[in-house]
């Protein structure tokens, strides 16, 4: 008797071929099935591991498209089809509950949503038989439910340390960016200046008499006060104004393709609307005013440093001459 190839000791235990690899084909913990190709279940073997599978016998002789989902159906005939058509092993994964397919008997110990990965293989052709393939499945599901939480902690952890560099970069009080984080970002902004040859102006105001509102409010009344500032300064920017908290009550912004002349309309724009805001705190209502200097960045300037000190000189000529007004370098530009 020729041996069947990779039969080895079975030639020399028994000459029953037959029923010792029926015996071994049914003790096999993972199911697997036949299927022509109509996607009619020919036979259900294995699966003796209770715990992991549900029965799918009563699934034979039915067809894929009388069980499953159409969309299941039609994705799993194609890979059949397709192991069929190349002579390939084809390799799906995928997931399905005992909800999903008809007629499967659920078992109490089995999970009811699993995932598996299917290896589909061409049974060798046969004369006479029609083409068939054998689909065997493997529960995934651990491994499947332990990527996801790997996934959703790595997510967590990326989220946590994007908060954190955030948090790194801005005012606790105000999330507005600090004066550090502000700079570094007004150096991009010069460098944009200088490579577009496109005008910007810096424009610092300072609240007037913000003394006055802790001394009158409580510390608290003027910390609301901060908040509602930059919640304000939020609201009236455009996407490319670059706005700060340099310190105290002193803010910062850097207009993109503001001249002096523009600088000044949007300065004066928030300075009116500083002027018509009404903070509330503790049933008090709170008004403010803000004193704007307004300078240009100029392609010429080694540092941003050097426009906020033009910025901050003509603040404090807006300070002189009364507060809550708006005075630009006078060396760039008409009043």
């Amino acid at each position: 008797m020729n041996s069947a190839p990779g039969a080895g000791w079975l030639n020399e235990t028994t000459n029953d071929h037959a029923a010792l690899l029926e015996a071994i084909v049914e003790a096999l913990p993972e199911p697997f099935f036949v299927l022509d190709r109509e996607g009619r279940y020919v036979a259900v073997l294995g699966g003796v591991d209770n715990t992991r599978y549900h029965d799918g016998r009563p699934l034979i002789g039915k067809l894929m498209h009388d069980v499953l989902p159409a969309e299941a159906a039609d994705r799993f005939l194609g890979c059949v089809h397709e192991a069929l058509d190349t002579g390939r092993v084809v390799h799906h994964e995928y997931t399905l509950s005992s909800d999903d397919v008809e007629g499967v008997l659920p078992r109490s110990d089995v999970p009811d949503h699993l995932w598996f990965e299917a290896h589909i293989a061409p049974l060798p052709s046969v004369a006479g038989r029609p083409d068939m393939a054998v689909w065997v499945i493997f529960n995934v599901t651990e491994s499947r439910v332990a990527l996801h939480r790997l996934e959703l902690q790595q997510r967590v952890m990326q989220e946590q340390q994007q908060e954190l560099e955030r948090l790194a970069r801005v005012d606790p009080l105000t999330e507005l960016l600090h004066h550090r984080s502000f700079f570094a970002e007004a150096e991009r902004e010069l460098e944009w200046v200088r490579r577009t040859g496109q005008p910007a102006a810096m424009i610092l105001f300072d609240l007037d008499r913000f003394k006055v509102i802790n001394d009158t409010w409580g510390h608290a009344a003027g910390d609301a006060t901060l908040i509602a500032v930059a919640e304000l300064l939020r609201t009236e920017r455009r996407a490319s104004d670059l706005i700060g908290r340099l310190g105290g009550e002193e803010f910062a912004l850097v207009v993109r393709g503001a001249d002096i002349a523009a600088g000044r309309r949007a300065a004066e724009r928030l300075r009116a609307a500083l002027a018509s805001l009404e903070v509330l705190h503790d049933g008090a209502t709170i008004s403010i005013t803000a004193s704007f200097g307004v300078a240009q960045l100029r392609a010429t300037d080694e540092q941003p440093d050097a426009a906020v000190r033009r910025a901050d000189a003509a603040m404090y000529v807006a300070k002189r001459l009364g507060r809550n007004r708006v005075e630009h370098d006078r060396g760039q530009g008409r009043r």
